[in-house]
């Protein structure tokens, strides 16, 4: 490839959360021919492999890992989601051994608009991809720390030789986009929240008109034109109104310090430990 792959990984849970994301990508230039998938089971590998023969789409197979855990483990899943994030771990450090640059993405992701003509990779010389500069220490420190590989990596970048980049919300964002003002439509926002009970990853998808495939498997080109406006105007209760995603004077001067004194400017320690205490 003459860019740096998209990654996406997926197993039988999701297989249809990739194929919406395919269709989404299908009307943005130069997207879906960089798009890599990596299985974690035969059965999902064969679908998206049916369905979409000219997409590279590699098995790594789970499943016996999988069927060995007990299953009236009580932390079975979460437990399975810890062996996912490691794998994903040994294939970005394996990708960065071998010095190949790619993107590690996420299927439940919207694209509103091109992320390919940001440039981001010439925006940033200067900066490793994150998962170069890293490699095997991540796969180390989980095999020992119950901790997603995302607080992992981003307590790695406090440390001085990681030439980590940290790209602004304008351009990538999270659910937490659908909790604030909504003023600008990032060109990148990943789905990691907004579950109600019982409900699954389409399930969200279709109550914020996030779906771009029909039920005969052909794309819906209009929800991708509708697009920006589905997401400005999308899950209208998620809206926080007690102005708690607002910074106060004591969060200003400490983000300050912090920077003026280099100490964990980003809390990047701090949500690690966090995350580490609740688990």
């Amino acid at each position: 490839m003459h860019k740096p792959p998209y990654l996406i990984l997926y197993d039988s849970s999701n297989v249809d959360v990739v194929l919406n994301h395919i269709c989404n990508l299908r009307f943005i230039p130069n997207t879906l021919s960089r798009l890599v998938a990596i299985a974690f089971d035969e059965n999902a590998e064969l679908a998206l492999r049916q369905k979409h023969p000219m997409i590279p789409n590699v098995l790594i197979d789970l499943k016996p890992l999988v069927d060995y855990l007990d299953p009236g483990m009580q932390n079975r899943g979460y437990l399975i989601y810890t062996l996912a994030l490691v794998v994903h771990a040994k294939i970005c450090a394996s990708l960065a051994l071998r010095g190949i640059d790619f993107w590690s993405m996420h299927q439940d992701t919207l694209w509103t608009q091109n992320f390919d003509l940001m440039n981001v990779e010439d925006r940033y010389p200067d900066s490793n991809l994150l998962f170069d500069t890293i490699g095997n220490e991540v796969e180390s420190y989980m095999l020992s720390y119950q901790s997603p590989d995302s607080s992992i990596m981003t307590y790695l970048c406090g440390h001085h030789h990681y030439k980590c980049q940290f790209l602004p919300q304008w351009m990538v964002s999270s659910y937490n986009y659908f909790e604030g003002p909504r003023e600008n439509v990032p060109i990148l926002i990943q789905l990691d929240g907004g579950k109600r009970p019982g409900e699954s990853k389409m399930d969200v998808m279709r109550r914020g008109r996030f779906v771009f495939r029909h039920d005969n498997g052909t794309c819906d080109e209009r929800t991708f034109y509708k697009l920006r406006e589905y997401v400005k105007f999308g899950f209208p209760d998620a809206i926080r109104k007690d102005g708690s995603l607002k910074e106060n004077l004591y969060s200003k001067t400490l983000y300050v310090l912090k920077n003026l004194f280099n100490i964990d400017p980003g809390n990047r320690k701090f949500y690690l430990t966090i995350h580490q205490s609740l688990i």
